[in-house]
């Protein structure tokens, strides 16, 4: 059962939202832990970007690390009917933490001895990212459990900007590593942390009562059915989207790197300080919708996020190699990114039936999660045979016809709300 009470009072306005959900134990459990393994994951993916980039000295590589990791988190699809008949996603949470930190592990032994390989370094990426897919569908699908559907925004809000700040401590340490000692030592420290997050989920109590199992491919058609045939929200619609502004955002991680490297005199301070200020700017968005939780106007936000990423990615690459401007619009990216996802994954907990959850979560992901990996994959094959502001011209002009496009000929996508 979920530990929110009856939710039939009004929550409160504004930052006073937070204070209810802090007082709960196995929300303060599960918060803490993400941001445990957030922090992780924010030193993992400043090292292994430039990781990547320093054994194989190819953007083209570099976006095939990229790309993989982000494919194999679209197949969450597959592993989500199993995160549904967990009855505590617990569970979930105290395999493949300590899973993952062994694996990052090895992989900072290999870097450090000098035999890390380009096919090693794919191998542990996708075995770290298929781990991550249970994580993260556990984690997903736990806000609806322990928490009342009014509380969702602020929730997510909450969590996203906790976690976001600790990201930015990660990236902060991480860049730093890089600076001082080199990438092998972050994917160490992303060992520990995850190691941490296992241990801060123990006192978490995500339960659902569930009625007998019909069998897993009864189940799987069961998730696929909701996706396809629920028509409030229009689900089709919406996953599709979705993976059209995850094509977009799936370049982020990897422009960063490919700025960082061509057009700043000493790449990785500013590799650091970029990446830096992008998840900076997620902490922001989140804590935003969190204060706000603007349930009503969800299409507008799905909209108009997809155009400004766009054109906020073009000023972030025309900015360089000036620190300041840089800085913010990296910012500005990381800000819209986060209000796009964030919107996305609150619609759906709050739409979503709780024992369908996991499914919905994973089925919507395999379309986003296959743009992104596109994106991210087809980011460092442009870059190499273009220059960087054409390539953010392209973008941008394709994801405002896209942004402003899609919602005029759906108008359904422009009256979500909840």
């Amino acid at each position: 059962m979920a530990d929110h009470g009856s939710g039939t009072e009004r929550p409160p306005g504004g930052v006073r939202r937070f204070g209810p959900l802090l007082r709960n134990r196995s929300f303060r459990s599960y918060f803490l832990s993400l941001a445990a393994g957030e922090t992780g994951y924010s030193v993992y993916a400043v090292a292994v970007i430039w990781l990547a980039l320093r054994i194989s000295g190819s953007a083209e590589f570099t976006g095939i690390v990229v790309g993989l990791e982000f494919g194999i988190y679209a197949l969450t699809f597959a592993v989500a009917p199993f995160v549904d008949r967990v009855a505590n996603l617990r569970t979930i949470l105290l395999i493949g933490y300590p899973l993952q930190g062994g694996l990052a592990i090895l992989l900072g032994l290999l870097a450090t001895a000098g035999a890390l390989t380009p096919a090693l370094l794919l191998g542990l990426v996708a075995a770290i990212s298929l781990l991550w897919d249970f994580t993260w569908t556990a984690l997903n699908a736990t806000p609806p459990r322990i928490v009342a559907p009014d509380d969702l925004f602020a929730a997510n809000g909450l969590s996203g900007a906790v976690s976001g700040g600790n990201q930015i401590a990660g990236f902060a340490i991480g860049a730093a590593l890089l600076v001082v000692v080199g990438p092998a030592d972050g994917m160490l420290l992303y060992g520990a942390f995850n190691l941490l997050g296992a241990a801060l989920a123990v006192p978490l109590e995500a339960r659902l009562a569930r009625a007998p199992s019909r069998g897993f491919s009864a189940e799987f058609r069961e998730g696929w059915e909701y996706l396809t045939e629920t028509r409030s929200p229009p689900m089709r619609t919406l996953v599709s989207f979705s993976a059209v502004q995850g094509l977009l955002s799936g370049t982020a991680p990897v422009l960063v790197a490919l700025v960082a490297a061509r057009r700043f005199a000493e790449p990785l301070p500013a590799y650091g300080i970029l990446f830096t200020a992008f998840a900076i700017g997620g902490v922001a968005g989140s804590f935003a919708l969190g204060a706000l939780s603007p349930r009503r106007s969800v299409g507008a936000i799905l909209a108009g996020t997809t155009v400004l990423e766009g054109i906020l990615l073009l000023g972030a690459i025309a900015a360089a190699p000036s620190f300041v401007p840089s800085g913010i619009a990296w910012f500005c990216v990381g800000f819209v990114d986060v209000a796009f996802y964030t919107t996305l994954l609150v619609l759906l907990q709050a739409a979503t039936p709780s024992p369908l959850i996991g499914r919905t979560m994973g089925n919507t992901y395999l379309f986003r999660g296959s743009a992104r990996a596109a994106g991210a994959a087809l980011i460092g094959v442009a870059v190499s045979s273009f220059a960087l502001l054409p390539v953010a011209l392209g973008l941008a002009l394709t994801f405002a016809v896209l942004g402003l496009g899609i919602p005029a000929a759906l108008p359904a996508l422009r009256r979500l709300a909840f």
